[in-house]
């Protein structure tokens, strides 16, 4: 009956995007009409987010103390998951900020859902590195990785036991060298925000132990050290755009996916799956970056603006995105939307026995690079130790 209801619901929303015609739809986050309202009233116009009495634009607001006058900017910002997600509440969080600051001379139109790109995450990023049509986005880094192997490292699976080690390892030395690695690649990050720890989820069976993995088509990123690991873990794992994957949930292409929980709930990913197993078996985090070439636009006096506010923006992800997380997972066993099986309901040694071959790839893929042998483990000590 769930798939039913969730089948008639994809149609209904289809049959309306199709009956409003006339070229594109207004993007999510799009502020013209309530821009050209707050221009009669003098007052600032943003896109509405999920705010809170220490999340407030209007008094969190970097103070500007230079001199030099704000250019009139426009600035698109994406992200891969849907405009009720904590990326694209980030986004929103960051225009309100940015607004303040300067008057309003700096704006940011948040495109959720890779709008800008046809849905291709990959190119997404490629488009932030190129400027243009995105300046500032957050993307995981498991993507980033298609571009170069090293952001693969903060997902080496079972490196964290908790949030805790997720802050002290990417709040250090290894966040500073995925920091380095970004300014090479012409991207200022502004800061590591997180995705989190992907869970897993399917439609046949709950999942328990590595042999629960056999016989499930199981839709991954565009990763190749996600493909490896469920390689090892005998799973059937294809990859496939994240814009496509609930409609593949939905007709059965695939079995299950894996995502953090607030990126399942934003996709509604419960309404298509019966099971989900809180297995913490791996990681991702989230970059917020802005193109180098158009935050050096700005004076040095106004790039502190931009830096007080993304790193107040990205505070305020991590924050809602850890809150939501309990909140979830309390509703879905709550509601029965899916049987949850927490984390000490999981065999996680029968995980880490089958991947035990992931960190000897891995480095095998950072040598295949040029770097030697010492430096691609010290880089991955930065990480495991």
């Amino acid at each position: 009956m769930k798939k039913k209801l969730a089948m008639m619901l994809a149609a209904v929303m289809m049959l309306s995007l199709t009956a409003c015609g006339g070229g594109p739809a207004q993007p999510s986050g799009s502020t013209e009409g309530a821009a050209a309202a707050s221009a009669a009233s003098g007052a600032l116009s943003y896109k509405d987010y999920q705010g809170s009495d220490k999340y407030v634009a209007a008094t969190e607001a970097a103070k500007y103390e230079g001199s030099e006058e704000w250019p009139e900017t426009t600035w698109n910002f994406d992200c891969s998951t849907g405009e009720t997600s904590t990326w694209a509440q980030a986004g929103y969080y960051f225009n309100a900020l940015m607004q303040e600051s300067t008057g309003g001379k700096v704006k940011v139109e948040v495109y959720p859902g890779e709008q800008l790109t046809n849905g291709d995450q990959v190119a997404g990023i490629q488009a932030l590195m190129d400027g243009s049509p995105i300046q500032v986005s957050l993307h995981s880094n498991l993507i980033y990785a298609n571009f170069d192997p090293r952001f693969n490292a903060v997902s080496l699976p079972y490196i964290y036991e908790n949030y805790e080690d997720v802050d002290r390892i990417l709040g250090g030395k290894a966040g500073d060298l995925l920091k380095d690695v970004l300014a090479e690649k012409g991207l200022k990050c502004e800061g590591i925000a997180e995705n989190g720890f992907r869970q897993i989820t399917n439609s046949k069976q709950p999942i328990t132990s590595v042999a629960d993995l056999a016989n499930i088509k199981m839709r991954i990123c565009s990763n190749d050290l996600c493909a490896e690991v469920y390689k090892e873990w005998g799973c059937d794992a294809s990859v496939m755009n994240w814009a496509e994957t609930y409609t593949a949930l939905q007709q059965g292409t695939v079995d299950g996916e894996e995502n953090p929980e607030t990126a399942i709930a934003s996709a509604s990913v419960q309404d298509v799956q019966d099971y989900i197993s809180l297995w913490n078996a791996y990681y991702d985090c989230l970059f917020f970056c802005i193109n180098q070439a158009a935050y050096d636009q700005f004076s040095d006096s106004q790039k502190a603006v931009i830096d007080a506010n993304a790193a107040k923006a990205v505070e305020y992800q991590k924050a809602m995105n850890r809150e939501q997380v309990e909140s979830l997972v309390a509703e879905w066993t709550e509601s029965g939307a899916m049987e949850v099986t927490p984390f000490d309901k999981i065999d996680s040694d029968s995980f880490k026995n089958a991947c035990t071959g992931a960190v000897d790839w891995y480095k095998a893929q950072l040598t295949a690079t040029g770097m030697s042998d010492a430096d691609a483990q010290s880089f991955i000590d930065a990480f495991t130790k």
